[in-house]
């Protein structure tokens, strides 16, 4: 069953339960009411009886010498005639209706219009009133005796009060109750509908959401409406589900760089494969002179070792993952002057002027790993600079962080190309990468080993105007230690 449909028949067995049981027990309490008002008249009704029944004792008192020799039972018959002929009852214009009968129960004297059973006289325990309510017929009436005495004989005055309309009025509740609770039924239930559906409308729509988004349509979001518990779980939905898709896009993301990586890897050992076979086939195949196998063999050495340094770089990339690193607390100034010197040369060859500003600095790393970093870069800005151009180094203390900017005159990259530089395989000028020996891991390695330190590397450039690299290193503090962290 939905959750919709229990909603609703919760609330109308409820509302209804609720109605019932208050009408129940106001009815109940009314009808206790009355029947509590009803028995109290008929007690003043017998009391009143007896009261003049007594009179006419003490009347007939008066004369015992008549009395004396008649049957007590016959004395007490003409009393009660007396009494019920002579007294009449205040406001209904009636005489009194009563009977009056011995100890055995059998009646001495009735006045009474209704038939009535005289055996509560004989289940009374000598000078105590007996009452009760019975049932004759369509007609209800309340029972009632009290013992009166006469001489040394006892006797049992017998009166009945009708109250067929004291439970004619309660049947008559109930069955207004009943109509009354199928019309709220039905009014209830309208409302209830109504109500059920509102309340559900934000549950029927966050329903449909994680439809549309099992679908694949990772964009929707649920509607916020209010500050219930309907709103705070679509309010959390979203989060989750904005969560879901910044995880399935950086999932798609990551597949998207392997699948380029595979795509790359592919191609980048498919062009000296390529050389390799063919001039390979050339020397099997043909008698070639002298000259032509030292270039074939020229060929085949050089496309040979470039798939070596290609087959190396991916090594270091794939180890540098697994890598723990040893640091050493390295004067960085004396580190970059070291590096530069090692290509100094390659520098003043190609006619680039070369400057160097760094301040002094510690900072705690691996010195071959950061070495490898740096070389790669400087060899990036000296690809990328045409001959009399210049590459600046310049290294700086900011505030417990060391910042080296490395800046060259070359020919820049376009911002599409910055967002990708990374990337393994990836080379902005592919003809000019291979010419120069490039394989397109460098910047990778450095990245990797970049963030095994805990630093970071940014880059600026554009078209034409050159690059600048920006590699942001923590210096050294007194917490930090010689070996690692």
């Amino acid at each position: 069953m939905k959750f919709f449909w229990k909603l609703f028949f919760s609330v109308m067995l409820i509302s209804t339960a609720c109605v019932t049981a208050s009408g129940c027990l106001l009815i109940s309490s009314n009808f206790r009411e009355q029947l509590n008002i009803e028995q109290n008249t008929a007690e003043d009704y017998g009391n009143l009886v007896r009261y003049f029944l007594m009179v006419q004792q003490e009347s007939a008192g008066k004369d015992e010498s008549s009395n004396q020799e008649e049957n007590p039972d016959e004395v007490m018959k003409k009393l009660a005639g007396r009494t019920a002929g002579t007294v009449i009852v205040d406001g209904t214009g009636r005489s009194m209706e009563f009977s009056v009968l011995d100890e055995n129960g059998r009646r001495i004297f009735s006045s009474l219009k209704t038939k009535t059973d005289p055996s509560m006289a004989l289940q009374l325990n000598g000078h105590t009133a007996g009452e009760r309510i019975r049932k004759d017929g369509g007609s209800v009436y309340i029972q009632l005796m009290q013992p009166v005495t006469y001489g040394d004989r006892l006797y049992y005055t017998e009166t009945i009060r009708d109250v067929s309309a004291v439970f004619a009025n309660q049947r008559e509740q109930y069955e207004m109750m009943i109509r009354i609770i199928v019309m709220m039924m039905a009014a209830g239930g309208f409302f209830a509908f109504l109500i059920s559906r509102l309340l559900m409308r934000p549950v029927a729509a966050l329903t449909e959401t994680t439809k549309v988004i099992a679908e694949g349509d990772l964009g929707r979001r649920a509607p916020i409406g209010g500050q219930d518990e309907i709103a705070l779980l679509s309010e959390h939905f979203n989060r989750m589900a904005d969560s879901l898709e910044e995880k399935i896009e950086q999932l798609e993301e990551e597949a998207e760089r392997k699948e380029r990586f595979v795509g790359a890897f592919s191609h980048e050992l498919k062009t000296p494969l390529t050389a390799v076979i063919g001039y390979g086939d050339l020397l099997r195949q043909q008698d070639l002179d002298p000259e032509q196998r030292q270039i074939c063999a020229d060929y085949i050495f050089s496309e040979g070792k470039r798939l070596e340094r290609m087959s190396m770089r991916l090594l270091d990339l794939i180890v540098l993952k697994k890598q723990k690193l040893y640091l050493e607390a390295t004067p960085v100034d004396r580190f970059l002057q070291r590096i530069t010197e090692k290509i100094k040369q390659t520098y003043e060859t190609d006619r680039i002027r070369f400057v160097l500003r760094a301040e002094p600095a510690v900072v705690l790393m691996e010195p071959d790993l950061m070495e490898t970093v740096f070389s790669n870069l400087l060899d990036n800005a000296r690809k990328a600079v045409e001959k009399q151009g210049l590459i600046e180094v310049l290294g700086e203390s900011l505030d417990g962080a060391y910042r080296v900017m490395i800046r060259d005159s070359g020919k820049g990259m376009e911002e599409a190309e910055l967002l990708r530089i990374t990337e393994a395989f990836y080379m902005v000028d592919r003809s000019r990468a291979r010419q120069q020996g490039g394989a397109g891991l460098g910047l990778a390695i450095c990245q990797e080993i970049l963030r095994l330190h805990g630093f970071s590397m940014k880059f600026e450039s554009r078209a034409g105007q050159g690059t600048c690299v920006t590699v942001m290193m923590k210096e050294q503090t007194d917490e930090q230690t010689e070996t690692g962290r």
